[in-house]
């Protein structure tokens, strides 16, 4: 997709969030939401670039795999990884990984809150 795609599909507004950090100047920002393009300029993704990756961060109406994010825990997501034959790893800090796919984390009561695509 290109940004101009994006912003057809999002109807909402562009919000800057706390947790979306700085130096975002290659995304479309949304509620809950990262799209981050291949190029871009001092201000924004240039409209020839492509998406290259999706932060998705407490976003209440995502889906994973047909369900809410919201639902999803530890040993659910990483048993549904499994099952639909994906190699997952665990990395220390307790964040789950398909390389060069998909990057979960969990919040302190082991629900999914962070997605990295």
């Amino acid at each position: 997709m290109r940004p101009g795609e994006v912003l057809a599909a999002f109807s909402e507004p562009q919000v800057y969030e706390d947790w979306m950090g700085g130096n975002l100047n290659d995304a479309l920002l949304f509620h809950g939401l990262r799209f981050h393009f291949s190029d871009c300029d001092t201000r924004a993704p240039l409209p020839t670039s492509t998406l290259d990756w999706v932060v998705i961060h407490q976003r209440e109406d995502a889906c994973l795999f047909d369900r809410p994010i919201t639902e999803w825990n530890k040993e659910a997501v990483v048993q549904e990884l499994l099952t639909r034959g994906y190699h997952v790893l665990t990395e220390p800090n307790g964040d789950v990984e398909v390389p060069q796919n998909i990057g979960l984390s969990f919040d302190e009561n082991g629900r999914l809150n962070w997605v990295e695509l």
